[in-house]
């Protein structure tokens, strides 16, 4: 039986779906513009937490970090990279979001605005992310590290997460992988069968893939799922949407955790559709991202 999203999706995560920006990543520049509509303002801090802006040196360019911080201080520092098909998206979209983590976790959430690819593709986003990363732990040394993903971002956290292992640097305690961006050969049934899925299709994944690759070799590091010998991976918790294209290479990701010795939890949500956590309305949307929350605090409340 040949898999059809379009019978399986929630009746309220589809209306939610609909309301969503169409993804054109073929289009770089709409899209942006899109996304910008609506999300590029300045959000408030919350009470209890601080808001600090810096910028670090990358590749010889100044890449600008957000930091949410518990202003009674923290034990764990979360690096929370964020999503946008690898040509969309900014770090501040996600202010709500990581302030959030912050709060509910009591950690200090650092999120990069790395480069966006066609512009600037591989390896420059990943580049923008391992200086985060060196940040992060120098600045934070003693802190429990995680290193946090959402769909491209989840692509950059396990890219980077492959450089530290292969580069004998120093490695995330644990990953969270959210609905991850993986597989650059696009081959998997889940994927072949998203010609018009909610929120991310084939075409969106096919023209992300050529603008965030662009004439470099898709190596592990750029499409961890062609990463043969996952050993040495850190702890991983991975979330996956039974309704999205990427389902099939998240779930094959998680498996070779697995069988490569790696501590895995992955979940599969039922009738849910890319950018699940964003989605406003449904009832699994809000218990997706209060297991998000719940499993982070779990983790950083037995590690500290």
């Amino acid at each position: 039986m040949t898999l059809d999203p379009t019978r399986l999706i929630d009746p309220e995560v589809s209306t939610a779906a609909a309301d969503v920006p169409p993804q054109t990543t073929w289009d770089p520049l709409a899209m942006r513009a899109a996304g910008a509509a609506i999300l590029d303002h300045e959000t408030p801090v919350p009470d209890g937490l601080t808001r600090t802006i810096v910028t670090v040196p990358s590749d010889g360019e100044e890449l600008e970090l957000r930091v949410h911080a518990p202003q009674h201080g923290a034990n764990a520092v979360i690096l929370s990279i964020h999503g946008g098909g690898f040509v969309a998206g900014q770090a501040k979209y996600d202010d709500a979001w990581n302030a959030t983590l912050a709060l509910r976790t009591g950690a200090t959430v650092v999120s990069p605005n790395y480069r966006l690819a066609p512009e600037s593709s591989f390896p420059t986003p990943l580049e923008d992310c391992v200086a985060a990363w060196t940040w992060v732990i120098t600045q934070y040394p003693e802190a429990t590290w995680i290193a946090y993903g959402d769909s491209a971002g989840g692509n950059l956290t396990a890219g980077l997460t492959l450089r530290c292992r292969d580069t004998d640097a120093s490695m995330p305690d644990h990953v969270f992988l959210i609905e991850p961006v993986l597989d650059d050969r696009l081959n998997t049934a889940s994927m072949r069968n998203a010609t018009s899925t909610a929120v991310w299709d084939l075409p969106n994944a096919t023209a992300s893939w050529s603008a965030y690759l662009g004439d470099h070799e898709p190596t592990s590091h750029a499409a961890p799922a062609r990463e043969a010998d996952l050993s040495g991976f850190p702890p991983t918790f991975l979330l996956a949407n039974q309704c999205d294209p990427l389902m099939d290479e998240d779930l094959a990701f998680a498996r070779a955790l697995t069988e490569a010795n790696v501590p895995t939890e992955a979940v599969l949500l039922p009738g849910t559709c890319h950018g699940i956590l964003g989605l406003n309305g449904p009832g699994v949307a809000e218990r997706a991202r209060e297991l998000v929350l719940g499993r982070l605090a779990d983790l950083i409340d037995a590690r500290t």
